[in-house]
């Protein structure tokens, strides 16, 4: 009988130590979860009040205003309490590099889709925004086939596979009439 009793005591024992163990081990997880920053160190930099922001500063050359943001960026940074790493990454020269480069590609997009409807030149705009270089072969697509429209409704107007100055310079004047609207 008391073999029994030893061997039903170790028994309670184990189950009890079981449960305390998976109790603690979900009170761990439970901690690791809430440690768990709400947002991302990439939200943050994609944030579009941050990038409009960093946007018109890039547009101004105004350094202290891309400072000023990125300062912006860190507050929020240590309000959803990231990790040390993440906010040695939001304080580097890099972070500031990387928003002001995806900066200066929006700046490239805005200003080619004004001259692609304008029919201005693009090449002093490649010039100005090297950083959207991997988007000038599909700029430049783009251009052909703005041009071969054009020159579809030159040969429309003029009736012939080779239409003139007069009727290229109508087609252009078209094509800026539909874009204005």
């Amino acid at each position: 009988m008391k073999k029994a009793l030893v061997v039903l005591a170790v028994v309670i024992v184990a189950v009890f130590s079981w449960f305390t163990y998976l109790s603690l081990d979900a009170d761990q997880r439970d901690q690791s979860a809430a440690e768990v920053p709400l947002i991302t160190v990439m939200e943050i930099l994609h944030a579009s009040d941050l990038q409009e922001g960093v946007k018109q500063a890039v547009k101004n050359n105004n350094a202290e205003q891309v400072d000023s943001w990125m300062e912006q960026a860190r507050e929020v940074g240590q309000a959803a309490k990231l990790s040390s790493e993440d906010m040695d990454y939001l304080a580097s020269e890099t972070a500031k590099d990387y928003v002001v480069f995806n900066a200066k590609r929006q700046l490239y997009n805005e200003a080619f889709e004004a001259r692609y409807y304008a029919l201005e030149d693009v090449e002093s705009l490649k010039a100005q925004y090297p950083e959207a270089k991997d988007l000038f072969p599909r700029t430049d697509a783009l251009i052909e086939k703005r041009d071969a429209i054009i020159q579809q409704i030159a040969v429309a107007i003029s009736g012939s596979e080779q239409p003139d100055d007069a009727a290229l310079q109508e087609a252009r004047k078209q094509w800026l009439a539909k874009s204005s609207k």
